[in-house]
């Protein structure tokens, strides 16, 4: 039986190092969380453990490393408490792992249980139905910042090729993690709803009218005229008026054939210009007098 099951672990760890080059590439395909679990969940079976579980370093840097918890099949009540750094420190294994560089198989780790909180910790893990496993540091400039668990309901016999495959999968399950998590916290909103005025005032923008020029247009002020585009902006994440206007053209909100529409003209007057005085204009009726008085007086002096 003790034979039986010492061939099957060799066979399962033979598959670590076979199967390790195929899932690394599956990680850097992965574009979902759910595509992680499936990728980790069958690669942890298939090298013949049970379970996975991510949990945070001493040294995370992420905003929020509970994160992490969220990707391994542990059950909830167990993972929960790699929450806080207190109730990590009864895990001899994690204990070890987040110290040295390379991998701590559960079975020596356990033996080396001193204090009554972590041998409490062993027993709960054999309850758990783990009766080995291996925990894989995941290390960056200022520590350990993520250990990746492996569990197994029995003993396993590692050799240091599959420990350093297992700390490849460690690292780049993390580092995906860490992207995909990135990521979602820039996925673009639900599309902005413009009003019917803010589209007209983009209207007037891609015509290339001032804010007092689209005001004249529409009947309202130049201030108003801001307060809408301003909105626009806001809801159309840019910085400008005209980046609103060609987001708004991008996204379909204003239609290229609109411009061609004929618009009314704006007669518009310059406040700086110098205003001449106007030339003086005689009446008819002036000139004629003019010329009869010039008349009389060379008459006048010819006499």
């Amino acid at each position: 039986m003790h034979q039986k099951s010492a061939a099957q672990t060799e066979t399962a760890m033979t598959q670590i190092q076979s199967l390790t080059a195929a899932v690394l590439l599956e990680l850097r395909a992965a574009r979902r969380e759910g595509d992680l679990h499936h990728i980790l969940t069958t690669y942890a079976k298939a090298c013949g453990f049970g379970w996975y579980q991510l949990a945070p370093g001493p040294h995370n840097p992420m905003l929020d490393p509970t994160s992490l918890l969220n990707f391994g099949n542990f059950d909830p009540t167990w993972r929960r408490q790699y929450a806080t750094e207190p109730s990590c420190r009864t895990d001899p294994a994690r204990n070890q792992a987040i110290q040295r560089a390379g991998s701590v198989q559960w079975q020596r780790a356990f033996a080396s249980a001193r204090n009554p909180e972590q041998r409490d910790f062993v027993r709960a893990s054999r309850e758990q139905g783990f009766r080995d496993g291996i925990t894989t540091p995941v290390h960056g400039p200022q520590g350990c910042v993520a250990i990746m668990m492996f569990a197994a309901p029995r003993l396993l016999r590692l050799d240091p090729d599959d420990e350093e495959a297992l700390s490849h999968i460690a690292m780049a399950f993390y580092q995906r993690v860490r992207r995909l998590t990135a990521a979602a916290l820039f996925q673009p909103a639900e599309p902005a709803h413009l009003t019917s005025r803010e589209i007209e005032c983009l209207h007037w923008v891609l015509e290339g009218k001032t804010n007092w020029e689209i005001g004249v247009v529409t009947g309202v002020t130049a201030r108003t005229v801001q307060f809408h585009l301003g909105n626009a902006s806001r809801k159309l994440g840019v910085v400008n008026r005209v980046q609103a206007a060609v987001r708004a053209l991008l996204r379909g909100d204003l239609s290229v054939h609109q411009l061609s529409h004929p618009r009314p003209e704006i007669k518009l007057e310059d406040p700086y210009a110098r205003r001449l005085p106007k030339p003086a204009t005689h009446s008819r009726q002036s000139k004629t007098s003019q010329a009869s008085s010039s008349q009389s007086t060379i008459s006048s002096f010819r006499a």
